[in-house]
């Protein structure tokens, strides 16, 4: 006994019972079967008890409806008998009675006493089934409603109704089958009697009219034995059946699955152990392909494309491996190209150092048979050629249409490329300058802030010449030296900010300091070089300021050095020395034409008419003018300006409104000394 029945919990025994109550662990048989067989019984158990059971109810209604329809029109047929045939002869015979003449032995038979007695005779045939009439009304007492199907019956009877009220019902401990009729008024004896009798509860009664029910119950205890005999059988034979089909189940599916897939499960733990490297595979075994079904059929089929595709997608992996490889390796390749070239841009002072270096780097990425950079000018009405590789001086503004007219460039007006990889086959630029000949040609767009300043144009003597690899390498560069040029730009304009006078728009006086060094050299560099210097002060300017506001003296400024920029050529340098001070910077001026232009200058101030411009303001103003000449007169830019300011301080002292020259002092009047050449 102690054998039987261990103290301990065995592990593996209760490993053996949870793996057993896993469903992973089921094989496709036990799960089928477990799937199949609850639903098969349930459908066999249905079908075996509900259906036929279902069919023999039907079948013993049908029939007991059938058998009371008869035994009603048999009563119904003898009741007419009587009332077509005996009635009228015992009428002509003078014969009287009522309703209740059974108790009278002389009296003739009515209606109920003829229907009691068929009733009576034909519940004591043989094979017979019990009839008998009822009635609510208390002239027949005897044959009053006796229970609620009797009530139920009257209940659902109308004037019309000629159909059966039916229910199964136990009798005396019998099961049976009760039927209900109508029993209508066949005959006009029928109708007087009712309407004589003084407990009648009504005296208008008519022919047709419901005067009672005829009541016919049929035994049916025996065929529902049978039928529930029968359910029983076909209940046990539909789970024998359905045990059959699950056992077939399981050994079809044993058969036809298990072994198949066993044997596909062992060789692919065969390609499992060869770590990636295939083998040819083998044919389907000989049992399996004959037992297998179709479905799993397929599914070796598949399998064997599968193992012989393996080898052919590794080698196709492996060249994949090695191409991604390379293009990783070009591509850091590039990236670290891009850094260089990235590095080299930053270190450019200049635009042009930018636009050798992309068209040298452009150069030796493809094969190019020229490369222009077309700039927006700062008005943007223009597009200028500022580099070429190599160097084209063939090249005029009017051979390149879109010079004149920027809009009319698609790179321009759009922001986006323009590339065409076959002159003779793709849609061609209108504007472009490379129609001609063979090959291809690449407009990309320079883009500062999201603004487009110009295009790159890029020329080449094959077809097909831009790959994607070359696209994307070309782009990031041209990416990366546009906002080195947009620097440049904003550095130019802020150094040229910081040179302009704000107020008159004129040079300041630091810019003014940096021309004249450079122009003002040592003696042994001079070369014969020559400039005039002109100092010039508006007169009485604080009496305007004053007198009109700083606002009005503000535009008096401005229209004066308006005026004398007019004047000036464009060689010349005018600067707001400070205040209402000017300086002019005349080249290759001696002091004779210097002379001359103060006083082209100061005639010019004199002229001009305040009044249009501010109500407020002095009709009038004039100007100072004093003049040193380098080297004639001064050798360093500290002495050149100190004589011009002692020449202006001597025209300030001799009346204002006139020109003074430096030492040797020549005084100008309405006829200047020497002129010089007057280019606007």
């Amino acid at each position: 006994m102690s054998a039987m029945q261990p103290t301990e919990a065995d592990p593996a025994h209760g490993l053996g019972l949870r793996s057993a109550l896993n469903l992973r662990h089921w094989s496709v048989s036990a799960k089928l079967i477990a799937l199949t067989a609850p639903l098969l019984l349930i459908s066999v158990v249905a079908a075996s008890w509900y259906f036929p059971g279902r069919q023999h109810a039907q079948f013993l209604d049908e029939q007991v409806t059938l058998t009371a329809k008869m035994i009603l029109s048999q009563v119904r047929a003898e009741r007419e008998y009587y009332a077509t045939k005996v009635i009228p002869r015992l009428t002509r015979l003078n014969v009287k009675s009522k309703a209740d003449t059974r108790k009278r032995s002389s009296a003739s038979p009515l209606p109920s006493t003829v229907l009691r007695d068929i009733a009576d005779m034909a519940a004591h045939a043989p094979s017979s089934y019990p009839v008998r009439l009822i009635s609510p009304w208390p002239i027949n007492k005897r044959h009053a409603i006796q229970d609620s199907f009797q009530e139920e019956g009257f209940r659902s009877f109308t004037p019309k109704t000629d159909g059966l009220f039916s229910r199964q019902d136990t009798v005396a401990g019998v099961t049976v089958m009760r039927f209900l009729a109508p029993d209508r008024a066949v005959a006009q004896s029928c109708v007087d009697c009712h309407n004589q009798h003084p407990d009648s509860p009504r005296h208008n009664f008519r022919l047709n009219d419901i005067m009672g029910a005829i009541e016919v119950s049929i035994p049916i205890e025996a065929p529902l034995q049978q039928a529930r005999r029968d359910q029983w059988w076909l209940l046990w034979g539909g789970i024998g059946v359905g045990l059959l089909l699950t056992g077939l189940i399981a050994w079809g599916t044993k058969h036809t699955v298990i072994k198949p897939m066993r044997e596909l499960k062992d060789r692919m733990q065969k390609i499992a152990q060869l770590r990636g490297e295939v083998n040819k595979t083998e044919g389907i075994p000989d049992y399996v392909d004959t037992a297998m079904a179709e479905e799993v059929r397929a599914l070796w089929q598949q399998f064997g494309q599968m193992h012989e595709t393996i080898a052919t997608h590794q080698r196709h992996r492996t060249l994949e491996l090695e191409r991604q490889a390379e293009t990783h390796r070009l591509l850091s390749h590039r990236l670290l190209e891009l850094q260089h070239i990235t590095q080299v841009l930053q270190q450019a002072v200049s635009e042009e150092e930018i636009y050798r270096i992309l068209s040298h780097t452009l150069q030796q990425a493809l094969h190019l048979r020229q490369i222009f950079i077309l700039r927006l000018n700062a008005s943007e009405d223009h597009l200028e050629i500022v580099y070429t590789s190599p160097k084209r001086h063939d090249l005029s503004t009017e051979s390149y249409p879109v010079w004149d007219a920027p809009s009319r460039c698609p790179v321009i007006r759009s922001g986006r490329e323009y590339r065409v990889q076959d002159i003779h086959r793709d849609l061609t630029c209108p504007s472009s300058l490379s129609n001609e000949g063979d090959g291809a040609y690449w407009c990309v767009p320079l883009v500062i802030g999201g603004r487009t300043i110009g295009v790159v144009h890029l020329v080449s003597d094959v077809k097909q010449p831009w790959t994607e690899e070359s696209r994307q390498w070309i782009e990031a560069l041209i990416n990366v030296a546009a906002p080195m040029v947009g620097h440049l730009q904003h550095l130019e304009r802020a150094r040229r900010r910081a040179l302009i006078d704000e107020l008159t728009s004129t040079f300041n006086r630091r810019f003014l300091e940096e021309v004249l060094a450079k122009m003002v050299l040592p003696g042994e560099r001079r070369k014969n070089q020559m400039l005039s210097l002109l100092m010039i002060d508006l007169d009485h300017f604080k009496l305007v300021n004053d007198t009109f506001g700083h606002q009005v003296g503000d535009i008096v400024l401005k229209t004066v050095a308006t005026t004398l920029h007019r004047a000036l050529k464009v060689s010349d340098t005018l600067a707001r020395y400070g205040g209402e001070e000017f300086v002019a910077v005349l080249p290759q001026t001696d002091t004779g034409a210097a002379l001359a232009v103060a006083e082209r200058l100061r005639v010019e101030v004199e002229g001009l008419s305040l009044r249009k411009l501010a109500p407020a303001a002095p009709d009038h103003v004039t100007i100072s003018v004093g003049v040193a000449t380098y080297p004639t007169q001064a050798k360093t830019v500290q002495e050149l300006i100190r004589l011009a300011d002692e020449a202006l301080y001597q025209a300030k002292s001799l009346g204002r409104n006139r020109v003074v020259g430096a030492p040797p002092q020549v005084s100008v009047g309405a006829e200047p000394g020497t002129e010089r050449d007057e280019e606007s």
